[in-house]
């Protein structure tokens, strides 16, 4: 299991940032998270839901919506634990 904490997106496949797990995603559904200011992304990695935890300034920003395609970028360490 990956923790919502451990999982971040971005629009396009970053290279030179230590996160070095990016994988294709598309978004599935944004939802309200436990404070105002945060926002629980789904997103399908072919056939496979994760959830990243954002900010929902950061989910306006990306223009994030149901449907979107994205990178699904994921912490080693996060794997690893």
């Amino acid at each position: 299991m990956v923790l919502a904490r451990d999982v971040s997106l971005a629009l396009e496949a970053s290279h030179n940032v230590s996160i070095v797990n990016h994988l294709p995603a598309t978004v599935v559904e944004i939802a309200e998270g436990d404070h105002p200011a945060v926002v629980a992304v789904r997103v399908d990695v072919g056939g496979t839901p994760l959830i990243a935890r954002l900010t929902a300034r950061s989910a306006s920003l990306l223009k994030l919506a149901p449907g979107k395609p994205v990178f699904a970028q994921v912490k080693s360490v996060a794997i690893v634990e």
